[in-house]
């Protein structure tokens, strides 16, 4: 333990023992953006006293903000580090790069400790992602879908990107992966047909074969690849649908809405291969309902304005304390429980990187793996 962290400790200790928390420090863990203390609390302690204490916490080490959970039998409290290091996207892509065996890997960056850490797509399904200004939302996702462009040739996956506001997905248009674009709202609804259309083509070959695309690959020999879609700012996408849809003689008018056809899409895809990520910066209730929210198993929350936000996304509060710049909270299948993870910073010569030698990246990758 260092000096600092041993003042730390001395802090945390004083303001509890003024707020009457009786608890005893157990250990800690470092990270490279933050540090969590680790504390036992006492059986005469109320474990909500603790969870509501964190701007006493914050205000009592010198912090901006700090998250206080339950892990376990103890209380976790994570202070940001007043060095913080940068989670490189060269490390994390080198971490999911060594698995083989990884269809869709999702790269995270980093947890509380500093190990990488990705989650595999194709056992949960779908991505929802929330993030206000600045909390780092643009730059996961392009982590992810270079990192997914690493991994997978273009005969295995086709990416579709959705952004009407042609701002950061429009980036990767020339990906060798990327099939469709759309940047307005006539296009998003000739992809979800031509998605559609691929569900139940798939549906069909499969039915009484396999359960999913990889069994079905596997069994008979075929190689159907996965298709993930990519949906940036999925409350203007809404908005924008709604407000044409208004407009007499649209040509968009007869066709179900936005909402309905992303509900109907996610409900049935798993099976045939078709993943869905959307991400938004506005989470209000009207916009992720409750019908699609049960659809997506993995949630992102980046930082959000308020405890209300962060419930929309997650189902508990947390969102409203993160760091922002990658700082998020993920649920997931793939997890056990909420876990914090830091993500990698992606500059635009990563991505130009990406762009020309993603097939060079992956074969100098595979030629590691089997030395």
């Amino acid at each position: 333990m260092t000096p600092e962290q041993q003042q730390v400790v001395m802090n945390l200790a004083m303001k509890l023992s003024a707020l009457r928390i009786n608890c005893k420090f157990s250990h800690l863990e470092s990270g490279p953006i933050v540090t969590t203390y680790y504390l036992h609390l006492g059986a005469d302690v109320p474990i909500a006293k603790i969870l509501k204490s964190e701007e006493d916490m914050a205000l009592a080490v010198g912090a901006p903000s700090v998250l206080i959970t339950r892990k376990g039998a103890q209380i976790a409290i994570a202070i940001p580090n007043k060095s913080k290091d940068t989670v490189g996207f060269d490390s994390c892509l080198h971490s999911i790069m060594q698995d083989a065996r990884c269809q869709l890997p999702i790269m995270l960056g980093v947890d509380a400790r500093g190990g990488s850490k990705s989650i595999e797509l194709a056992e949960s399904p779908h991505i929802l992602i929330a993030g206000s200004t600045g909390a780092g939302k643009s730059v996961l996702l392009s982590s992810i879908i270079s990192g997914l462009a690493v991994a997978k040739t273009k005969s295995e996956m086709k990416l579709m990107l959705v952004d009407t506001k042609q701002l950061d997905l429009t980036l990767f248009a020339n990906l060798p992966h990327v099939v469709e674009v759309a940047d307005n709202v006539e296009k998003v609804h000739t992809l979800f047909d031509r998605l559609m259309s691929i569900v139940r083509q798939r549906t069909e070959k499969m039915k009484g074969v396999a359960r999913n695309v990889a069994e079905y690959n596997r069994i008979t020999g075929a190689s159907l690849p996965y298709y993930v879609v990519v949906i940036d700012e999925l409350a203007d996408v809404i908005g924008e649908d709604a407000a044409i849809s208004r407009i007499p003689d649209s040509p968009i008018r007869d066709y179900p809405r936005i909402p309905k056809r992303l509900q109907g899409l996610v409900q049935i895809s798993r099976a045939a291969g078709v993943h869905v990520i959307c991400a938004t910066q506005r989470p209000s209730v009207k916009i992720i309902t409750g019908d699609i929210k049960a659809n997506f198993a993995t949630r992102i929350a980046l930082r959000l304005p308020t405890g209300h936000d962060s419930r929309t996304i997650i189902d508990e509060y947390g969102a409203e304390q993160l760091l922002g710049k990658g700082d998020m909270l993920v649920t997931s299948p793939c997890l056990e429980e909420t876990t914090r993870f830091h993500g990698p910073y992606v500059s635009m010569d990563h991505i130009s990187n990406v762009l020309a030698n993603c097939d060079n990246i992956r074969d100098s990758y595979k030629r590691l793996r089997l030395q």
